[in-house]
């Protein structure tokens, strides 16, 4: 093989250094076909050929000489103007060339030359220009197009050798108004005001339609919110009227609160002045007891002494007497309150009427200790809940402090400061409406729980931790630190956490459109120990915008049906796409990113955030054509729908809670809303900044899912 090798390439060389003209170069000489049959097998050692037919005769046996050892190959022949190639018949057997064909014209033009030429050319008189090129080996040439006006077509139309040249520029209308309209490679662009960042200026600044967008408060204005007044009216727009407004109030007797109801100031704390009557209390507030009142002073108790603790006397005991005011006694009267001594026969030359005798401290506005200190260290119990319930199950006392004579708590008021309210309980623990499921008697029925017990639950939190999630997040934090708290001990419930967007690498300054954001899962279902401490992992740094929750759940929640079931299978789908420009992706990836659920347990996902549903979750995107952006709102639910033993519950604003499917943004990926998620087992929930009230709702979930009668 390797002399035939060199033979042939002997050949070729000795072809390069010839013309391959037709004229010049006819070709060697072929020389006649000689079959040396000398060496072939004995006839009885003849193998069929590649018909299985055993040749018998000389002509059979030359035939399949010649099937099997001669080769007819061409060879490319050194190129003119157009491609040439030559024959080149070999005996392998041998390793000998038979015949070197002549040099032929193979291709009119080189097949590998997609280059197109414009030739000049006359189309009924009128010049014009055609185009030319090489198809398949041979010239192939296009209509003669007449020269004419140039317009934009990314052509000469005049043939001037010039594209698109000296077009008038004119007018048109863009997003934001008029513009110019330019040619530009081919096609008319509108070029006019660059759309701005949108402001609060009730413009329409980034000319997409919409004239302050995300821009408005609560209350569709510019600006901060109106602080809440007591009118009557909802100032900030947040559903409630005249909600939490508290101002100091003042009556004869004493300082108080009272609160704005239907845009009028109701119910001050403050106790009333009443008409003094005989009872020991200064019912009118000043100062005197039982003044100008003849309860205790009768024809029959004059003389007597009274026992006091009211001024004038400074501190300690003391007494006062009933006497006449006349001398025929037609008018009586107490004495004010005065020292024992002043009563002694003979007063004591050291008496003061002023001092009273020592007595333990007492709730009454006076130093009946003689320390010159009033009412001090005075502390009480109270409750105010049903007397039977006190004791029972979780609940306890309070306690009140003595200031000025009443039994009270101080409020700080955001009006007023620091103020006393009389009769305020602090730190009591009244009975719930109803037990949680939780090992406790919450109501205080002296029946824990109701008779329920905990059941195996995985509970799941996907949690919105974009920028626009600051004001909440905290609360969230808070609301889930104190309901996991509570929980810590069952070991029933696992729990996990899905976070989103988090920026590319863990970069805190994250802003830019263009670069990438994930979804992290932050902990699968584990024990409250390990959870607690993923919880306490988490960067409070907040990113950018794409929050891909309806992918969380979409997501988490596959492995709880049927493949077959899904609508988008998860071996199909794709984080990105050229048509996208947000890019997104997941810790772990797709294939990786999967829950683990207990098969015999309650599945409980619940979310936080205060943006529409979004999803950039790409399917068939190896399927050119087919591809689709977005679980749609509708095939979420669906998923939901078929999954085994799950509820889901939403925590978000009015705005979004039933958001209209759509795309966002323009021609991107599907949007949607919350409540419709929940629609067979679950709840929508206000999202807010106030952790107990969220808290409540969490024990609400949790009393919904994991208790059982």
């Amino acid at each position: 093989m390797y002399v035939r090798s060199f033979i042939i390439l002997s050949m070729v060389l000795a072809i390069s250094l010839i013309s391959c003209s037709r004229d010049e170069y006819p070709g060697p000489a072929a020389p006649e076909p000689g079959w040396d049959l000398s060496n072939y097998p004995p006839h009885d050692n003849i193998m069929p050929g590649p018909s299985g037919h055993i040749p018998t005769d000389l002509s059979g046996i030359q035939q399949q000489y010649e099937i099997d050892c001669i080769i007819e190959e061409w060879f490319f022949c050194p190129p003119l103007n157009a491609v040439w190639q030559f024959k080149i018949i070999t005996d392998i057997c041998k390793d000998q060339v038979l015949e070197v064909g002549e040099c032929v014209e193979k291709f009119e033009c080189d097949p590998s030359n997609a280059s197109v030429e414009i030739l000049e050319c006359v189309f009924y008189g009128i010049l014009g220009t055609q185009e030319k090129w090489c198809e398949k080996g041979v010239y192939k040439y296009s209509d003669c197009i007449p020269c004419e006006e140039e317009f934009c077509d990314g052509k000469d139309n005049d043939c001037d050798g010039e594209i698109d040249e000296d077009l008038p520029i004119q007018l048109c209308y863009n997003d934001c108004g008029d513009g110019d309209l330019i040619c530009i490679d081919g096609v008319e662009e509108c070029f006019g005001g660059a759309p701005e960042e949108e402001i609060c200026d009730y413009k329409d600044n980034d000319c997409d339609g919409l004239i302050d967008e995300d821009q408005l408060n609560d209350c569709g204005l510019c600006g901060p919110l109106s602080d809440e007044t007591c009118n009557g009216i909802d100032d900030d727009c947040d559903g409630k009227i005249d909600e939490d407004l508290v101002q100091e109030c003042e009556t004869v007797c004493e300082n108080g609160l009272e609160f704005c109801h239907g845009g009028n100031w109701i119910g001050c704390t403050a106790q009333p002045g009443y008409e003094e009557v005989c009872n020991g209390f200064d019912d009118d507030c000043d100062g005197a007891i039982d003044e100008d009142l003849d309860c205790l002073c009768t024809m029959d108790m004059v003389g007597a002494l009274f026992p006091c603790f009211e001024e004038p006397l400074v501190c300690g005991g003391g007494y006062k007497t009933c006497e006449c005011v006349d001398e025929e006694c037609t008018q009586l009267q107490l004495t004010p309150c005065f020292a024992q001594c002043f009563w002694q026969k003979p007063v004591p030359l050291n008496c003061d009427q002023l001092l009273g005798f020592i007595e333990p401290e007492m709730c009454n506005n006076h130093d009946d200790n003689c320390n010159q200190l009033v009412d001090e260290d005075l502390i009480n119990a109270c409750y105010t809940g049903p007397p039977e319930t006190l004791y029972v199950g979780i609940c306890l006392p309070g306690q009140v402090i003595c200031e000025k004579g009443a039994w009270g708590n101080f409020y700080l008021s955001e009006q007023s400061g620091e103020v006393f309210i009389a009769d305020m309980c602090l730190d009591e623990i009244l009975p719930a409406d109803k037990d949680a499921c939780n090992g406790t008697d919450d109501n205080c029925d002296g029946d824990v729980d109701d008779g329920k017990e905990m059941q195996d639950t995985d509970i799941l939190f996907i949690i919105d931790w974009s920028g626009s999630m600051s004001d909440e997040i905290q609360a969230v934090m808070t609301s889930l630190n104190m309901f996991a708290s509570n929980y810590s001990d069952e070991e029933v419930i696992k729990w996990g956490v899905i976070i989103g967007p988090i920026p590319s690498d863990g970069d805190p300054n994250f802003t830019a459109w263009n670069q990438p954001e994930y979804l992290h899962l932050a902990s699968d279902l584990v024990d409250f120990q390990q959870f607690m401490a993923a919880l306490a992992a988490l960067s409070p740094s907040l990113s950018g915008g794409s929050e891909m929750l309806y992918d969380a759940i979409y997501l988490s929640i596959h492995n709880l049906l049927p493949a077959a079931s899904l609508p988008w299978p998860v071996s199909g789908l794709s984080w990105s796409s050229p048509s996208n420009l947000q890019l997104v992706g997941s810790y772990p990836d797709i294939d990786q990113f999967k829950i683990n659920w207990r098969n015999d347990s309650n599945h409980v996902v619940i979310v936080f955030t205060d943006e529409e549903g979004q999803s950039y979750l790409w399917k068939n995107m190896n399927d050119p054509g087919n591809e689709v952006c977005g679980i749609p709102e509708s095939e979420l639910i669906l998923t939901i729908q078929n999954a085994i033993d799950l509820s889901v519950y939403t925590f978000t604003p009015e705005g979004v809670k039933n958001a209209s499917p759509s795309t966002w943004p323009a021609n991107g990926c599907a949007t949607g809303g919350w409540e419709s998620l929940t629609q067979f087992f679950g709840k929508w929930y206000k999202l807010t900044s106030n952790a107990a009230i969220m808290y409540e709702n969490l024990l609400e979930i949790l009393d919904d899912t994991a208790c059982s009668d």
